[in-house]
C-alpha cells in the first residue's frame, strides 16, 4: 500500500520511498522519472497536459528509500541502463532525445551496471534493421569493380 506524506513543499529533503519508473513507448523511445506517488504521477503523465500525447507503458523499475536528489542519481542509473539496452531516452516531453552517457559519472555508470532491465529491447520497424551485410556488398563491389578498372 502506498503511503502518503503531507510534507508540503520540503518532501524532496526528507529520505522516502520513492518509486524509480520508465514511461516505454511504441518508438523506441524510454522517459525514466521518479516519484513518491508513482500511481498520481502516472495519471499526470496520462492526463492532456503531461506532455506526451501519445500511449506508453509504465512500468516501476524499482523502490529506493532517498531525497529526490538521490533519486535523481537512480533516474541517470536507469537511463544508461535503458539506452545500453537500446532504448533513445527522452527528457521531457513531447519527447526530445538526450544522451545520458554525457552526463553519466563513475557512481551513475556502477549504479547502471547493479541495474538489471527487464522490460526488453525496443521493436525496431524494419528499415532500422538493417544489418552490416549491405555495407559488406558495397565494399565487395567497389573492390571488384576497382579490381576490374585497374586490370
Amino acid at each position: 500500500m502506498t503511503q502518503h506524506h503531507n510534507l508540503g513543499r520540503s518532501e524532496k529533503y526528507h529520505a522516502l520511498p520513492r518509486t524509480l519508473y520508465a514511461l516505454l513507448f511504441d518508438d523506441g523511445g524510454c522517459y525514466v522519472g521518479q516519484s513518491s506517488n508513482p500511481q498520481q504521477r502516472e495519471k499526470q503523465h496520462r492526463s492532456p497536459k503531461g506532455g506526451w500525447h501519445r500511449p506508453f507503458r509504465f512500468h516501476a523499475l524499482e523502490v529506493v528509500t532517498a531525497t529526490r536528489a538521490e533519486a535523481e542519481v537512480y533516474e541517470q542509473a536507469w537511463r544508461v541502463r535503458a539506452s545500453r539496452e537500446g532504448w533513445r531516452i527522452y527528457a521531457k516531453p513531447p519527447g526530445i532525445v538526450v544522451n545520458p552517457h554525457r552526463r553519466a559519472t563513475a557512481h551513475v555508470r556502477g549504479l547502471a551496471h547493479q541495474r538489471r532491465w527487464q522490460l526488453g529491447t525496443p521493436v525496431k520497424a524494419p528499415s532500422e534493421r538493417v544489418g552490416w551485410w549491405p555495407w559488406a556488398a558495397v565494399v565487395i563491389s567497389v573492390l571488384a569493380l576497382a579490381r576490374c578498372v585497374t586490370g
